[in-house]
């Protein structure tokens, strides 16, 4: 028991420090640079404190649910990742026992976006009041500098906080705790694409039952023209289709069903996913003018 825990913590921590730092963290530790390790520690630690706590409220509301539904499941296991401009590949907890019916198998799934979404809703609108907006031809060099996609809400937000703006002449410079909500929006629309086991997955198999299996495979094929947007989507339909997978393991039904209620908070926190989803996740400054393949292809129809 001790040794669970005790990697449970682990993991904790080192996801602190990798969201933290990141890139930074075996620059800093190997250099032996503590004026560095100080001074993007005060900068980073809103960001980190403030993701971890998304992550957190997501995976706790997956596992609230498991434990008033009495379905055994593990603390949450933090993924560390200090690569790039994020610092984790977010946390999961561990399902011990099959789940009982489709009713709990759809508050175990709904838990935890629901969780995350609001938190990341609340910490967008902190950071964007703390967030300034700035002219694109201040940055410097511009072609390196790391951009975060917009989605409907932040598009909109962001529009509706600075009075309206040019995005190809203006750039918000957001707040850590922006940062971080955009990051916990982005984990949340990814666990509500609705395949497999992920909580999309779980909450669509929940409300259509196995009726579901006759147009879950166009879904995930509509799902597959993203990529003409942005090659991320490809990656992660390479993943759905080979680790998640796209139908959802059976779940027998409760004998009262799940419900009205539930079948309309489902349908929401699905159609959420059109305010939430970012087309175009992340880029560098020199994929900004860069048309997306789906850009290519209506300008090749309209030549001819």
């Amino acid at each position: 028991m001790k040794k669970q825990y005790f990697l449970h913590i682990f993991l904790f921590l080192f996801t602190f420090l990798s969201l933290t730092y990141r890139e930074y963290l075996f620059i800093g530790i190997l250099s032996l640079d503590w004026n560095l390790l100080a001074s993007v520690f005060w900068i980073e630690w809103p960001y980190s404190v403030s993701l971890l706590l998304v992550l957190l409220a997501h995976e706790m509301g997956h596992y609230v649910m498991a434990r008033i539904h009495r379905v055994e499941a593990s603390l949450p296991y933090f993924i560390p990742f200090p690569l790039g401009p994020i610092g984790t590949m977010g946390a999961v907890i561990q399902i011990r026992e099959r789940i009982p019916n489709k009713r709990a198998l759809f508050d175990i799934g709904i838990g935890g976006p629901i969780a995350s979404l609001i938190l990341s809703m609340i910490l967008w609108i902190i950071g964007i009041s703390l967030s300034e907006l700035v002219p694109l031809n201040q940055q410097s060099n511009l072609e390196s500098v790391t951009f975060f996609g917009e989605s409907a809400f932040t598009y909109l937000s962001n529009q509706f906080y600075f009075g309206g703006f040019d995005s190809s002449q203006m750039d918000v410079n957001i707040h850590p705790f922006a940062r971080a909500a955009w990051v916990g929006l982005l984990i949340t629309a990814i666990n509500l694409l609705p395949f497999g086991q992920l909580d999309g997955g779980h909450i669509i198999y929940s409300i259509f039952g196995e009726s579901y299996r006759k147009w879950i495979y166009w879904l995930y094929i509509a799902f597959l023209f993203l990529a003409l947007v942005n090659f991320t989507w490809l990656i992660w339909g390479f993943i759905i289709f080979y680790f998640i997978k796209i139908e959802h393991p059976y779940i027998p039904d409760h004998k009262d069903g799940i419900g009205n209620i539930r079948k309309f908070l489902g349908l929401g926190i699905l159609l959420s996913l059109l305010i939430i989803f970012v087309p175009k996740p992340i880029m560098i400054g020199s994929q900004l003018n860069q048309p997306s393949l789906l850009e290519y292809i209506w300008n090749q129809i309209q030549f001819f």
